[in-house]
């Protein structure tokens, strides 16, 4: 009976050791994957307009990225505009709490039409690059290969448009007599927008020449 126990203990410790070797070769893995993809945002990054930024949006984003110049510039688009979005937010509910000269409210209302309109064309972009990644089809500016039917140059003129949009709110709100401290942090968020956007141009820009080699 007891060499039965021996033979029964000696195979559950079998077990666990290979359990422990798997996983520990998993883990191994995963660490491994996670820092090459750390190390290709890093890169990437660091041929962007704001690399600091480019990195600090990214890095939290590496597991999903995988090293894919693709996954990359779909990253960078979401990011920016989920920032959009919420900026947008933000300065609507400015409008309302802050009382505002008729001239201040214009500016306001221009301001938020062009943050609108900057979160539309990053929502199209971001859905267009999403679509393409989730069939796995690959996007060329020459369209030879485009499955989803729409062009990177077509992302890339979407992603100008919202830059351009982002720096005519800038102008705006330079006009605003807002209270200063408010003025301030609402101008950091769209100022954070902006770079975020031009960062993301950078990345898709470098997909698309990365894919017409």
């Amino acid at each position: 009976m007891a060499r039965k126990i021996s033979i029964f203990a000696l195979i559950f410790l079998i077990i666990v050791l290979q359990l422990c070797s798997y996983f520990n070769l998993c883990s191994a893995s995963n660490d491994y994957n996670h820092r090459k993809s750390k190390e290709f945002i890093e890169k990437s990054c660091r041929a962007t307009s704001y690399p600091k930024l480019c990195l600090k949006s990214l890095a939290r984003r590496a597991s999903k990225i995988k090293g894919n110049p693709e996954l990359l510039a779909n990253a960078a688009l979401s990011a920016t505009f989920f920032a959009a979005q919420t900026t947008s937010r933000l300065l609507k509910d400015t409008s309302r709490i802050h009382s505002l000269k008729p001239n201040e409210v214009a500016a306001m209302v221009d301001c938020i039409a062009d943050l609108s309109d900057s979160v539309q064309k990053l929502q199209k972009s971001t859905k267009v690059m999403s679509e393409g990644t989730k069939n796995n089809d690959v996007i060329r500016v020459d369209g030879s290969n485009d499955v989803v039917g729409v062009q990177i140059n077509d992302i890339q003129m979407w992603v100008n448009i919202a830059l351009e949009k982002g720096e005519t709110c800038m102008i705006a709100l330079a006009n605003m007599n807002v209270k200063g401290r408010v003025k301030k942090g609402i101008r950091k968020r769209i100022v954070k927008v902006a770079h975020l956007t031009s960062n993301a141009l950078d990345l898709v820009k470098s997909f698309a020449l990365a894919h017409n080699k």
